[in-house]
C-alpha cells in the first residue's frame, strides 16, 4: 500500500501548535512550504462524531475550526490601529476536492491526516458570519493506523489543532500543471471516479458533492464505482454515505458499488477469511470482480438500479473522458490504468489522482 502524506509535526508540545503563525499577505495553501504547514495550525474542537455506515465501523468527524471572519461590510477586513487589513480566513484555503487536512489531539498528541470529505463551504452557506468553519472527515475504526482508530473514537468536545487545507487534488503526476478536475468539467468530460474503501470515498464524496460536478452531473456522464464497498455479506451495512446514494443517482451520478474488503496488506479480499490462502484467494476474486463489473458497465452502461440516466460511461468521444482514483492498491491502479488508457483510449493525461495513488501509475 503506498505510503499515506502525513504533515510531520513535533509531538512534544501538541499545545504550542495552538499558536497560528502570521500569514503572509494573499497567502494561499497551494502553494505554501511544507515547514508554513507544519507550524500554521488553528484552534479546532470536535462537534460530532456520526456513524457514516449501518454498521457504525466507519465515523463522520464532524470538526469546527476557529476561523474568525471580520466584519462583511467590510469585506473581511478588520480595523486595527487606523488601518484596514485583509484576514483570510482558513476556509479560503479549501479550492478543490481532495485537499487534506491534519488533525492533532491536544491532550494525547496523536495526529492523522485525512481528505476531507464535504466542502467546509457547505456548512458556511448557512451561516456565513459565524467564526466557526465546520468541515467533515471520513474515518474508519478499523484501520490498520493506530492513530486514526483513536480519531475514530473522539468525542465532543475534544480539543484539536488542526493544519492548512493543502494539497492540490487530484493531478496526474506525469502532467501535474496541465490537467485537474475543474479543467476536465470546463471541457465537459465524462467522469469515472474510482474510490477504494474509506480513503477514496471520502474525498470521493466531496467531489460529487462540490457545486462545479454537481451541476455537471445533470447534462453529463458521471459514475461513481465504490471498491471495497464493505463485506460481500453485509448488504451494505458497512458501505459510507448510504443514505446518500439515491441523493447522487437523483442528480444524475451512476453509483456502483462494488463489495469485497481489503486485506491488512492491502490486496482487495475479504477480511473474514480464516487463513491466508484463503484471503489471498478472496483477493483475486474480488479485484477480478471489480474489473469484469468496470468493463460492463463501460461495455453497455451502468445498470438501472445504480442510476446515471442510462448515460454510456465513456459518453461517446474516450478523448473527452476524465478517470480520478483514491484509495485504491498498487495492482488495482495499474489494472484500471491499462482498462481505461490501453482498452479505451483514455488519454494519460486525463486519468488523475490523490497523492497516495499517484506513486503507482
Amino acid at each position: 500500500v503506498a505510503a499515506r502524506a502525513r504533515a510531520r509535526v513535533p509531538r512534544a508540545n501538541p499545545r504550542a501548535l495552538g499558536r497560528r503563525a502570521p500569514r503572509s499577505r494573499g497567502a494561499v495553501s497551494s502553494g505554501a512550504a511544507a515547514d508554513d504547514r507544519a507550524t500554521d495550525f488553528a484552534d479546532a474542537s470536535v462537534i460530532a462524531n456520526n456513524a457514516a455506515s449501518l454498521d457504525g465501523k466507519l465515523r463522520t468527524l464532524v470538526v469546527g475550526v476557529e476561523d474568525a471572519q471580520g466584519d462583511e461590510r467590510l469585506n473581511h477586513r478588520n480595523p486595527t490601529s487606523g488601518t484596514l487589513f485583509k484576514q483570510r480566513r482558513w476556509l479560503d484555503d479549501y479550492v478543490v476536492p481532495g485537499q487534506q487536512v491534519t488533525l492533532v489531539d491536544l491532550d494525547s498528541g496523536k495526529q492523522v491526516t485525512l481528505p476531507v470529505s464535504v466542502s467546509p463551504y457547505r456548512a458556511r452557506a448557512t451561516a456565513p458570519n459565524a467564526d466557526v468553519s465546520v468541515v467533515e472527515f471520513l474515518v474508519d475504526a478499523d484501520s490498520d493506523d493506530g492513530d486514526e482508530n483513536f480519531f475514530a473514537k473522539t468525542q465532543p468536545p475534544a480539543r484539536l489543532v488542526v493544519s492548512r487545507v493543502h494539497g492540490s487534488g487530484f493531478e496526474n503526476p506525469l502532467f501535474p500543471k496541465d490537467f485537474n478536475l475543474k479543467a476536465a468539467v470546463d471541457a465537459g468530460h465524462a467522469l469515472v471516479l474510482l474510490a477504494g474503501g474509506a480513503r477514496g470515498i471520502g474525498p470521493m464524496r466531496a467531489a460529487l458533492e462540490w457545486p462545479v460536478v454537481a451541476s455537471h452531473a445533470d447534462k453529463h456522464p458521471v459514475t461513481l464505482f465504490y471498491l471495497h464497498a464493505g463485506a460481500r455479506q453485509s448488504n451494505g451495512a458497512s458501505s459510507a454515505f448510504v443514505q446518500e446514494w439515491d441523493e447522487w443517482r437523483a442528480a444524475g451520478v451512476a453509483v456502483v458499488p462494488l463489495y469485497g474488503e481489503k486485506t491488512q496488506s492491502g490486496d482487495a479480499g475479504d477480511t473474514t477469511s480464516e487463513n491466508s490462502s484463503d484471503a489471498t484467494s478472496n483477493a483475486l476474486s474480488d479485484a477480478s470482480s471489480a474489473v469484469l463489473a468496470v468493463r460492463t458497465a463501460i461495455a453497455g452502461g451502468a445498470a438501472a438500479e445504480f442510476g446515471g440516466k442510462g448515460r454510456k460511461v465513456l459518453g461517446d468521444d474516450p478523448s473527452l473522458v476524465t478517470v480520478l482514483m483514491a484509495g485504491l492498491t498498487r495492482e488495482e491502479t495499474k489494472t484500471m490504468f491499462a482498462v481505461f488508457a490501453d482498452t479505451h483510449r483514455v488519454p494519460k493525461s486525463n486519468i488523475i489522482a490523490l497523492p497516495e495513488t499517484k506513486t503507482m501509475f
